[in-house]
């Protein structure tokens, strides 16, 4: 193998360097942001030196199904529950429907997930510590509803973010 001389050689090891210095500026340039976590919680900076809060438990307990008439509103009972040592404040809860499931537990795609909606908790909801609180968030249902959906069950994911009383 032929040699390149000695300030060929540098020259060449400094502009690999270089390009893998750029490579990696450019990665921290363009990496996401982290995302939080769905049932995270921010905390105020007027709160820094103040403990981590863990996240609050949600816990639909309604039993009772809401039927799938057209147009109608129903109710869905959740249970907030704080396991922090502090008081805290619920600033937002609330609720996606998914894809409806058959009772099979089967996705039906011919009824969409969008004939239900939940609508968001706009009441701040305070809940002592190690307490619980019950809220009440509204259901309503689409007025044009496919006679596919029928007797299925509709996923709901929710979500939340709390802060120190």
């Amino acid at each position: 193998m032929r040699s390149l001389g000695p300030r060929l050689e540098i020259a060449v090891s400094l502009t690999i360097l270089m390009v893998g210095a750029a490579v990696v500026a450019a990665m921290h340039l363009t990496w996401p942001e982290p995302r939080l976590p769905a049932m995270a919680y921010s905390v105020s900076s007027g709160e820094s030196g103040m403990q981590q809060l863990k996240p609050f438990e949600i816990n639909d307990i309604s039993g009772a199904p809401v039927e799938l008439l057209p147009g109608a509103e129903g109710e869905r009972t959740v249970r907030l529950s704080n396991p922090n040592p502090v008081a805290i404040i619920i600033e937002s809860l609330s609720a996606v429907p998914g894809q409806p499931l058959d009772a099979t537990q089967q996705r039906v795609e011919e009824c969409p997930a969008g004939v239900l909606t939940v609508v968001p908790l706009t009441d701040v909801v305070e809940i002592p510590a190690g307490g619980a609180v019950e809220v009440t968030m509204q259901v309503q249902v689409a007025e044009d509803v496919p006679a596919e959906c029928a007797e299925l069950v509709f996923p709901l994911t929710y979500s939340g973010r709390a802060k120190h009383a």
